[in-house]
């Protein structure tokens, strides 16, 4: 997962809200939810905010809400809330588009469904909290946000080789700053960890799947 830096809404949003104070997220105009998708898209960089697997174009994000629309044993339903674009997420439809498709091969938001999650993506403390083994599987030592992301959005599925995939990236990487460093000093080695973690952290320069890139840079650097 990634830290969501969530901005400014789109006018759009805010507009809808003002003129239609009664509304609930069912009532948003297909063109009000189209702004709410590219807003995400760049502000996220075209990644999911769960599986970081990369999203093609604004037209195939998947709006999904942090705090469920309806909570479990929900008494009031608070329609402002499904409105409050802090708390929505840009997200991939998690394998749920492939035709006979089962539940344990869906991921994200599509294996989520209105479960309540523990782990709050805009919090970076929180984010950190999730941890990678060698094989590139997910997990954290916090047992209420590794049931989120082994059970509840499932993002060690096999099925679209989630784990695998992330093994890959964090070598593929390992050997870029290995090549780049070769012949030159310890020192040198540090220094292009660093650079690489403020590429992806403080500049935002993300790429799918580098949450294991992060998560071992931080490692590396004892942060």
């Amino acid at each position: 997962m990634i830290v969501v830096k969530r901005g400014k809404e789109p006018n759009s949003l805010l507009e809808f809200r003002k003129n239609n104070p009664d509304a609930d997220y069912e009532d948003m105009p297909s063109s009000v939810r189209a702004d709410v998708r590219e807003k995400m898209w760049n502000e996220q960089k075209h990644l999911c905010a769960y599986c970081m697997r990369r999203i093609d174009s604004p037209s195939v994000v998947r709006i999904e809400h942090c705090r469920p629309r309806h909570p479990k044993d929900e008494i009031v339903h608070d329609k402002k809330a499904t409105l409050d674009f802090k708390w929505m997420l840009g997200v991939c439809y998690g394998n749920s588009l492939v035709k006979g498709v089962k539940t344990e091969d869906t991921t994200c938001d599509a294996h989520r469904k209105n479960t309540e999650l523990t782990i709050n993506p805009f919090d970076e403390v929180s984010v950190r909290k999730i941890k990678y083994k060698a094989d590139g599987s997910i997990y954290s030592e916090d047992e209420e946000i590794n049931k989120d992301v082994t059970d509840t959005l499932n993002l060690n599925c096999t099925a679209i080789s989630l784990p695998q995939t992330r093994k890959k990236v964090l070598s593929e990487a390992q050997k870029r700053i290995v090549q780049k460093c070769a012949g030159k000093s310890q020192d040198a080695y540090v220094h292009e960890l660093e650079r690489t973690y403020t590429s992806l952290v403080q500049e935002r320069n993300l790429t799918p799947y580098c949450g294991i890139i992060i998560s071992w840079l931080e490692g590396k650097l004892k942060k």
